[in-house]
């Protein structure tokens, strides 16, 4: 007969836990992922999201408390897959915070993309202004107001700044005074076109006469840039032909020229396309040639002959334009226009040493302009390699004429 302790013994090891038989494991439900755990997700990704989401966890963060977090991961997120509206809201956020100095690097990739938003444009430009880097600020503001004449505060920090600081003759990049008789009433500014040594240009609508212009504004004022505004005004003024842009009006205060819009855009931009076709390189080479050779029968020579001069009509035809440098075959170019002056890799050795302007120094960089343009072109014929380092030879008499070459093209 079994003890009491046996008893006992058998009772608690058969109620015992380890012993009693296993109950079925039920899953938990993971608990809902916060939005900083989403927002992590989002970074970690490989495709890129929808940045209004982004935004949108970012402000439930901002509400809960969290905004420090919520600029670190958006900044994370941007860093891996960029966004011009992310970058925005993270740079205002750094601005509420104090934090002039981290929201002007996060816009500065913004502003400097040709579709930059103007308000990223205008947040930059406030930074700017309160860290004391006045010239920064007015051309951002200007640029803001190239685009929207109305945008909101941009007219009075513009005219704010101008009365603080006075007029500037050295605003590199400057676009258009907004009290310009230029743009005031007549042309509204759409967008930027390019920006060059000399100048930027916009398109713009010539709201008098119904019709789209070009205008070209120099970054500088001064004597020099004066001399230069005139001359790309007269040079064109002067010479009618098909081949040559047209001049439409000129504004000496603001340093502005409202000139044909050639939409087509230039023989360099469409370089950067990819192969080209010989029948288009040809039809390129010939109507510049005969552009170039009726201007020098004009007793004139261009002196900034290149691709990027090149504007392309509908019909893809070339039209010469940016004549500031042009001159008067025969006579040696002031001062100014000194050794140096021009393009370097168009330039001939005759023009660097400031000799006497003369057609041969136009066929020297139509040769190079040449080069740039056989460079890409698919198959094209021995004869033009040959041409353009015939055009590019030391001794400008040993040169061809512009209308030995438009011949070579027909």
């Amino acid at each position: 007969m079994a003890s009491l302790f046996d008893r006992i013994k058998k009772v608690f090891i058969a109620e015992s836990p380890e012993t009693a038989p296993a109950a079925p494991e039920v899953e938990e439900p993971p608990p809902e992922m916060t939005p900083a755990a989403r927002l992590e997700a989002l970074g970690d990704a490989d495709e890129a999201p929808d940045p209004s989401y982004a935004i949108q966890l970012i402000e439930q963060m901002r509400a809960g408390g969290q905004t420090a977090r919520a600029i670190a991961l958006g900044r994370r997120l941007g860093s891996r897959h960029p966004s011009q509206a992310l970058a925005l809201r993270i740079a205002e956020l750094l601005v509420e915070r104090g934090d002039d100095a981290g929201a002007a690097e996060t816009l500065a990739p913004l502003v400097v993309a040709p579709d930059a938003p103007l308000t990223a444009t205008m947040l930059a430009a406030e930074i700017a202004e309160r860290r004391g880097e006045h010239e920064r600020a007015l051309v951002l503001y200007q640029r803001v107001l190239a685009s929207d004449l109305d945008f909101p505060r941009a007219r009075e920090r513009v005219a704010r700044l101008t009365k603080d600081t006075g007029p500037r003759n050295d605003l590199a990049g400057a676009t258009i005074a907004t009290d310009g008789a230029l743009t005031r009433g007549r042309y509204r500014v759409e967008r930027e076109l390019g920006r060059g040594g000399a100048g930027t240009v916009f398109v713009a609508s010539d709201l008098r006469v119904g019709r789209r212009v070009a205008l070209k504004v120099y970054h500088r004022r001064g004597r020099v840039e004066r001399e230069r505004l005139l001359v790309e005004v007269r040079v064109p003024a002067a010479i009618e032909h098909p081949g040559v842009v047209r001049i439409f009006d000129l504004d000496e205060s603001l340093s502005a020229i409202a000139m044909e819009w050639v939409d087509g855009g230039s023989v360099r931009a469409v370089l950067g396309g990819g192969p080209l076709e010989r029948s288009r390189a040809r039809r390129w080479l010939s109507t510049a040639a005969e552009a170039v050779e009726f201007v020098h029968r004009a007793g004139i020579v261009h002196r900034d002959l290149k691709p990027s001069n090149f504007l392309l009509r509908a019909d893809d035809r070339v039209v010469l334009t940016d004549f500031g440098l042009a001159v008067t075959a025969g006579d040696t170019p002031p001062g100014r226009a000194g050794a140096g002056e021009g393009t370097l890799q168009y330039m001939p050795p005759e023009q660097r040493r400031n000799a006497p302007a003369a057609p041969a120094s136009d066929v020297f960089a139509f040769g190079a302009s040449m080069r740039d343009i056989l460079a890409v072109t698919t198959n094209p014929p021995l004869a033009w390699s040959e041409l353009s380092a015939a055009c590019m030879r030391a001794d400008p008499s040993a040169r061809p004429s512009m209308s030995e070459l438009r011949e070579s093209f027909r």
